[in-house]
């Protein structure tokens, strides 16, 4: 696919005047560039290399920001389809790639160069001049992989299919001392090195899953349903509502030596929230339900009817990708609800997880 990507060159003072102007016209997907690297306690924070590069190609000059922007044009010509109509909304948890007609670019383009001028007549910025290129999926969709490390995570090394085991992680694999998990993500959630899926995998390790069920909702990868069987789970039951994932989901499987067609996993593709025919699917109750997903749904997940129905007392709710800002309001929201209690905030980062115990 291809997209138009718009780059704002000013200063690095810059940032919050620019970013408003661009979230008041309703632009709030920004690549923010600036001249210094990450720390190395920044990229420990990411589970990344000490040495990990992860700058963009062109340099930035000191005291330079660049904010970045894409839009996806309803001309490109690898999609066929018409732009999309509606507007996107907060608690939506799929990705929804809005195209824009050649008039709404013009329009957009136009916004943007006024706010600048009038952000610079105000004040608010010296200076900023806002080019105009191109972006194909192809120029950058597997770059991240050769930032992708093996991750250690409670007794699990999560590998990336493409990489090599160490030879400290494979000595202790030998002698059963690790477990090892090896993980294609292709364009599914669920790396491992996330904060928000550690928390989930955290949280899986307090536990003891021999013989347990769980229920994985937007599994993504299937990191954690996968690493669920090799703390001894008995069965997974997982649901995505991305069909990406669902090639994804099963290669997976296959790399760590699971049956895809097997009794003890099953793959429900559609949002258990309002899709009759996975909710039946899923029916019945699990001793752990798990889900990475966003704020929103977890919320949604909270209300009487809902999470609680695939529960039995003591089964253990597990919910990340929580930004750490809206933890309260989520914990608040599972304590609304009678059929919870214990529940508990843990926090990597800007991340947090909720986990609560059915009643």
């Amino acid at each position: 696919m291809e997209w138009l990507c718009y780059t704002i060159k000013t200063e690095t003072g810059a940032e919050e005047a620019v970013t408003a102007m661009l979230a008041g016209l309703g632009i709030d997907s920004l690549e923010i560039i600036e001249a210094d690297p990450l720390t190395a306690e920044d990229k420990a924070l990411l589970f990344l290399a000490p040495d990990a590069e992860l700058q963009p190609d062109e340099a930035v000059p000191e005291g330079e920001l660049q904010i970045r922007f894409y839009l996806h044009s309803a001309l490109d010509p690898d999609e066929a389809a018409a732009a999309q109509e509606g507007e996107d909304t907060d608690d939506s948890y799929t990705v929804h790639d809005r195209r824009y007609s050649p008039e709404e670019i013009y329009a957009v383009e136009t916004a943007v160069e006024s706010g600048l001028r009038e952000l610079k007549a105000a004040g608010f910025i010296r200076d900023a001049v806002m080019d105009r290129g191109l972006s194909r999926e192809e120029d950058w969709r597997d770059q991240w992989k050769k930032y992708a490390q093996p991750i250690e995570a409670n007794g699990i090394l999560i590998c990336p299919a493409w990489s090599e085991v160490p030879d400290e992680a494979r000595a202790r694999i030998e002698k059963g001392n690790l477990k090892l998990l090896r993980l294609e993500m292709g364009t599914a959630f669920g790396t491992g090195a996330h904060a928000s899926t550690r928390l989930c995998l955290d949280g899986l390790a307090a536990l003891d899953l021999k013989g347990k069920s769980l229920l994985d909702i937007g599994t993504g990868s299937g990191v954690l349903a996968l690493a669920a069987f090799l703390s001894g789970a008995e069965s997974v039951t997982a649901t995505e509502v991305d069909p990406a994932c669902e090639a994804v989901v099963y290669e997976n499987l296959r790399l760590n030596h699971f049956d895809g067609k097997s009794s003890r996993f099953r793959l429900l593709m559609g949002d258990i929230l309002t899709d009759p025919a996975v909710q039946e699917g899923a029916a019945g109750t699990y001793d752990v339900v798990t889900a990475n997903i966003l704020a929103p749904v977890i919320l949604k997940l909270a209300a009487p009817g809902a999470a609680d129905r695939y529960a039995k007392p003591g089964t253990v709710f597990i919910g990340s990708g929580i930004i750490d800002a809206r933890a309260e309001e989520v914990a608040q929201a599972f304590a609304e609800n009678p059929a919870w209690t214990g529940i508990r905030i843990e926090r990597i980062g800007e991340w947090a997880a909720v986990t609560a115990v059915r009643t």
